[in-house]
């Protein structure tokens, strides 16, 4: 008899591990699942999780060379305003990028560009490529690569439109 009860225990015991284990991994998994689901995209997100900046950037200095070749360099320094109507509003700091030439075809190049957009609350990083073909105006998207101060973590995209010497940056910020 006390065989059968030594039995009885051990099952009891063995059936208890396992079932506290397969809570643990059941716990575990969701953890995972929720930790990897991805964040939503601006497009995804609702209206009040995206802020949207509306920068309009006026060229001062152009240092891009006459004749475009593969591999040309150039830096870009424009003061930075609000958009008011489609003009420059009040001015809020300044923008700048360095940008390479990639492709280069007799209708035009494709720019790879780094941006920073510097105003009194922080600064805001953008990359892109960006064709440059045919008549203005031109544009395309850009990543939010990161930023400083208010922007700190800034994540999203941003809308770029040139026209002249007046680039809109529409930067839709996840929060």
């Amino acid at each position: 008899m006390p065989r059968t009860h030594t039995r009885s225990r051990a099952r009891l015991l063995t059936g208890g591990v396992v079932a506290a284990t397969t809570a643990v991994l059941a716990t575990t998994a969701l953890t995972f699942t929720a930790v990897a689901a991805p964040k939503p995209t601006p497009k995804d997100a609702p209206k009040d999780s995206v802020k949207v900046l509306d920068w309009l950037a006026v060229k001062q200095s152009d240092g891009k060379p006459e004749r475009v070749r593969v591999g040309a360099d150039w830096t870009v320094h424009s003061h930075l305003y609000t958009n008011k109507k489609g003009k420059p509003g009040k001015k809020i700091g300044d923008a700048s990028a360095h940008c390479s030439a990639v492709d280069v075809t007799r209708h035009g190049y494709v720019a790879l560009c780094h941006r920073v957009l510097r105003t009194d609350d922080g600064s805001i990083s953008l990359s892109d490529t960006i064709d440059r073909f045919g008549r203005h105006p031109h544009g395309g998207r850009s990543a939010v690569t990161g930023g400083t101060g208010k922007y700190v973590e800034a994540e999203g995209q941003a809308e770029l439109t040139f026209h002249g010497d007046i680039a809109r940056y529409r930067i839709l910020l996840d929060d």
